[in-house]
């Protein structure tokens, strides 16, 4: 068998932009012609991208000559570099220099394939408050974006949902500090397979997120991105912002959930009289805010539905 036929998706990457090194996932375009449409995957918080492997796999396989392309946020995760060497990101980047970054991230992706012989759809996917970055890319890059879809986007008011006022204290800077360290104490006092124990017995994890996890986001650098960049949200992300979906809401087809502590129903309502032209959609299936955690097949099967009108 062929050295090509054992190369498996996704393949694995990392590549400079702005000046910060970007952890990437590439399940590259199967056919033997150019991709009629390229996808870039904005992860929840936190935001590693791994978790998104199951459910871009099951896009990919319904739609081989699409690329996808899904980068990790900046800070919340470690990786190996692309010469095998463990890269330990310094910087705690706020809210705001991660959705600039972002937008940079489009820039070179949407640079590289406007050079091809036939410009593919460009399709930006974000999850939670990934959508708030694909709302911010919009923002500034309309006439380059064709379509974003919308998965339970936190994008209006954080901080006055259930989840948000619950959860408000572990986001202050000295618990942020504090839980942190705890982490750090943590990974230096008890072995590995304890702490995989403790992550599984969760119960919020599977077995390959536990793993996930405890490998590449259970340190304390990444504990401080994560909950730094959480505060930010609470902070920054305000009213809906009426003006951009009053007037370009169509580009989006937007996935509200049932019962989501994040973003509750009354948000949907709020979106469907705001976005009249868009596709706005109220689950009935089931699937919870963190889909990645249990419910990947059932959300990319969603999602493939929705790609099937993009694609018709």
């Amino acid at each position: 068998m062929s050295f090509s036929n054992n190369v498996f998706v996704p393949q694995r990457t990392c590549w400079t932009v702005g000046g910060e090194l970007r952890e990437t996932l590439f399940w590259p375009n199967q056919s033997t012609v150019p991709p009629k449409a390229v996808m870039l995957l904005i992860p929840g918080n936190p935001g590693l991208v791994d978790f998104y492997v199951d459910f871009c796999t099951t896009l990919h396989k319904e739609f081989p000559d699409m690329d996808i392309i899904g980068v990790s946020h900046l800070g919340h995760t470690r990786f190996s570099d692309n010469r095998g060497l463990i890269y330990r990101c310094k910087k705690t980047h706020s809210l705001e220099e991660q959705a600039m970054n972002m937008i940079e991230v489009f820039d070179e992706i949407d640079r590289e394939y406007a050079a091809t012989s036939a410009r593919p759809k460009m399709l930006l996917l974000g999850h939670s408050v990934g959508c708030y970055f694909a709302q911010k890319i919009v923002e500034c890059r309309e006439h380059r974006v064709d379509r974003v879809y919308s998965l339970f986007p936190a994008i209006e008011s954080i901080a006055d949902t259930p989840r948000g006022r619950q959860l408000r204290l572990l986001f202050q800077p000295g618990f942020r500090q504090l839980v942190a360290g705890m982490v750090e104490t943590l990974r230096w006092l008890l072995p590995v397979s304890t702490i995989y124990r403790f992550a599984q017995m969760s119960g919020s994890l599977n077995h390959e997120n536990a793993q996930l996890v405890v490998d590449k986001m259970l340190f304390g650098s990444c504990i401080r991105s994560i909950l730094k960049m959480a505060s930010d949200e609470m902070r920054v992300i305000g009213g809906l912002d009426e003006e951009l979906y009053s007037r370009i809401g169509g580009k989006f087809v937007m996935y509200y959930g049932v019962g989501d502590e994040w973003v509750p129903v009354s948000y949907y309502h709020r979106m469907r009289d705001v976005n009249v032209d868009g596709t706005v959609f109220l689950c009935k299936e089931g699937i919870s805010h963190a889909f990645v955690t249990n419910y990947s097949t059932q959300m990319a099967r969603v999602v493939v539905e929705m790609l099937k009108q993009e694609f018709a």
